[in-house]
């Protein structure tokens, strides 16, 4: 005899056990419990033990049941209570079922999945200041923050726009602040003991007393603003001086390609001597105006999709560079490439122009361009330059 079954007429009216996830060697004491419900699944997350943090941004956390050093003979003005029982925990909900448990360790499950490629001790130790906080900035800081690094200082000028939105990592909740703030807020979502610092200014008007701490060799500076001066300033005055690693990561018109430049405190030709080279060879978009106040201006900045492709080869090298003096880690790109990297989209001249036509084929990488050291080493800097995205 065959058995007719309905999944959706069996479940019909029946909820899943409820889950709690709680943070692992919550003290014995009396204590409120923050953080969120979500119905649908019957998971209860708590974020918070006391208090909460309000710099995570999102959907506030909020107050869902109480800790208690004994049992509680009522548990039914709380979505849940919890107790030890002997030397182990136990959770109720408001219907007094016992809930299945879901302890957290924040630094070994947030990082669990790394475990093997990246070291999470080491990666906590790591930190990158970040120019620029638009398309590109947006998602080097949180992948890096997904990679484990542990700080951070952000700098930009720029407020979130909905313009802003079909290429940002953040979102309409997200309009009207700093886009410093929203990485900030995401980055602490992804890791809550992550140190973050913003400023929200060109990176020349940064103090050097507010930004020096922070340099040290395993911090990377990362430009990813849209113009060079930032870039230059950042590496003559900043990553030099405190030996440390530095990247330049700049999307071309319409991101048909994009441009990759790095370079190691000694050793190697700065970013100085890449100017200095470069001229007017790179199709690199140089824009100094905020196209959403008003300004006149023609660049077309290219989708998401694009910068992302262009980006994402970025954090591979910045990996590699924050983990070059790790005998464990296994180098992924940085032997590979040469410090000044091209990454064409496509190479169709119906979007990228002329310039698009130096590429071979869609998709291609370059593996062979060489810079020189230059003759003179002056450099001026226009502090009138704007650093933003």
């Amino acid at each position: 005899m065959t058995v007719k079954f309905n999944p959706n007429e069996f479940m019909k009216g029946k909820k899943r056990k409820p889950t709690v996830c709680y943070p692992d060697g919550i003290p014995n004491e009396n204590a409120v419990l923050w953080g969120y419900y979500h119905e649908e699944s019957n998971y209860y997350n708590i974020v918070g033990v006391n208090n909460a943090s309000t710099e995570m941004g999102g959907v506030p956390p909020v107050v869902i049941g109480h800790f208690h050093k004994e049992k509680p003979a009522n548990i039914e003005s709380d979505l849940i209570s919890g107790y030890y029982i002997e030397d182990r925990v136990e959770f109720l909900d408001s219907s007094n079922t016992i809930c299945e448990l879901e302890p957290v360790r924040l630094k070994m499950d947030i990082f669990s999945r790394n475990t093997g490629i990246l070291e999470s001790d080491i990666m906590l130790k790591k930190g990158a200041i970040i120019l620029g906080c638009g398309s590109v900035g947006s998602l080097v800081a949180l992948e890096l923050a997904r990679a484990g690094v542990g700080r951070f200082f952000l700098i930009d000028m720029d407020i979130l726009g909905y313009h802003n939105i079909c290429r940002h990592q953040c979102g309409i909740q997200d309009v009207g602040k700093y886009k410093t703030t929203a990485i900030k807020e995401r980055i602490l979502q992804i890791n809550p003991t992550a140190k973050v610092l913003t400023e929200h200014k060109k990176i020349q008007e940064v103090p050097f007393d507010v930004i020096t701490p922070f340099c040290n060799s395993d911090t990377i500076i990362v430009g990813c603003a849209d113009n060079r001066e930032g870039d230059l300033y950042a590496d003559t005055m900043l990553a030099k001086p405190y030996k440390m690693p530095f990247i330049s990561i700049g999307c071309w018109e319409r991101a048909f390609a994009g441009e990759i430049f790095y370079c190691l405190p000694e050793g190697m030709p700065a970013y100085s001597d890449f100017m200095a080279a470069l001229g007017e060879s790179s199709g690199r978009v140089n824009a100094n105006t905020h196209l959403y106040m008003g300004e006149v201006g023609t660049f077309e900045p290219g989708i998401s999709v694009d910068i992302n492709f262009v980006t994402t080869i970025a954090v591979k090298m910045i990996l590699d560079l924050l983990n070059r003096d790790n005998e464990h880690y296994t180098q992924r790109l940085i032997h590979n490439l040469t410090q000044y990297t091209l990454i064409c989209n496509t190479n169709n001249p119906k979007i990228g122009g002329e310039m698009a036509e130096i590429f071979s084929y869609p998709l291609q990488v370059t593996t062979s361009i060489e810079v020189e050291y230059a003759e003179s080493q002056d450099v001026n800097f226009d502090s009138n330059k704007e650093l933003n995205e």
